[in-house]
């Protein structure tokens, strides 16, 4: 019973410091996402959470999420395929922004990544 406790208290302790670290400058520089929420010719607006001029000028690869009847146990059924890439032109307001479509057929609802 003490054990199991402990394994409890520890698994609480581990998810509240990764949900900490969601929100922490680490987090954001490196593993950023969002995702398109319009398109225009060769022009982006993409919710980006709250993020601040840091990202302007930053390359971010977009991908479309697909879901398919998975073959395999322990399939999730989510494809994730790179499909192009935005640049940060400039912050519409603490969610959103401005970009520029680099490459790719860009489309609504594709999710973006920063580029590594």
């Amino acid at each position: 019973m003490i054990n199991s406790l402990k394994h409890i208290v520890l698994s609480l302790f581990v998810l509240g410091f990764l949900a900490g670290c969601a929100n922490s400058p680490f987090y954001h520089q490196n593993f950023m996402r969002g995702q398109v929420v319009s398109v225009s010719d060769s022009s982006a607006v993409v919710c980006i959470g709250s993020y601040k001029d840091e990202l302007i000028g930053k390359t971010l690869n977009v991908y479309n999420i697909e879901y398919y009847v998975g073959t395999q146990e322990g399939d999730d059924g989510f494809r994730r395929d790179l499909v192009g890439a935005i640049k940060i032109d400039s912050i519409i307001n603490e969610h959103f922004a401005r970009a520029t479509v680099i490459s790719g057929p860009v489309a609504k609802n594709n999710m973006v990544e920063l580029a590594r």
